[in-house]
């Protein structure tokens, strides 16, 4: 089946000529020069009752890759591994008020996201870079190296970043089992975002559908 027509069926919101190949050999053409491109493994699929496919996301800075499998009710992203650059979160999130030069390493990431069941474990990395507004209303804040670790708590999944010091969180994000999305921004890691206040520590939090299209 071709992916255009796919994807019209279903009412896919996606430009048409951002789509090519079909459903089970495809890809997606993202903001920003990034693509998407998924092969699906019809053994894998048929054992696991699943559709599960090998997808490689690549872009300026980025090469990512790792395997998914969807089912009705969730999606498991598995062996996520490669690079992702600050361009990749400006194309999946437009209107960011920040640019990093800074590029993430991504080793073991596993996320398996069925509501009311979120688990997720693996690690993010990222060397020293600098982060600024993006209309330059202050001068560039140097960022340390950052680790993000990712686990499975009661209440959901849990992404803790820290720096330079081993044990001192600069943020802690939170994906909730009742589909809530809480970020805790420390103060320490306030201090590194340009014109942020970082006298203490604030929270965010907002229900996920805020986050889709």
């Amino acid at each position: 089946m071709p992916l255009r027509f796919a994807a019209q069926q279903v009412g896919l919101p996606v430009a048409a000529d951002r789509l090519s190949g079909t459903l089970w050999h495809g890809a997606l053409r993202l903001e920003g020069g990034h693509s998407l491109r998924w092969d699906t493994d019809a053994l894998a699929s048929l054992t696991g009752l699943a559709l599960v496919a090998g997808w490689q996301a690549e872009g300026p800075g980025t090469a990512l890759a790792g395997q998914a499998a969807l089912r009705p009710g969730g999606l498991v992203l598995d062996r996520v591994a490669g690079t992702a650059g600050w361009a990749l979160a400006e194309a999946a999130m437009p209107g960011l008020p920040i640019t990093c030069t800074a590029t993430a390493q991504v080793a073991g990431l596993r996320l398996a996201l069925a509501r009311g069941a979120y688990t997720g474990e693996g690690r993010i990395s990222a060397a020293p870079g600098t982060c600024a507004r993006v209309d330059g209303a202050v001068p560039p804040v140097p960022t340390p190296a950052l680790l993000a670790e990712l686990t499975t708590t009661a209440d959901g999944v849990q992404a803790v970043l820290t720096g330079e010091t081993p044990g001192l969180p600069l943020l802690t994000a939170l994906l909730t089992q009742d589909d809530r999305l809480r970020l805790t921004i420390h103060a320490a890691g306030a201090a590194l975002v340009p014109g942020m206040p970082a006298s203490a520590d604030s929270e965010i939090e907002l229900p996920l559908a805020a986050l889709l299209p």
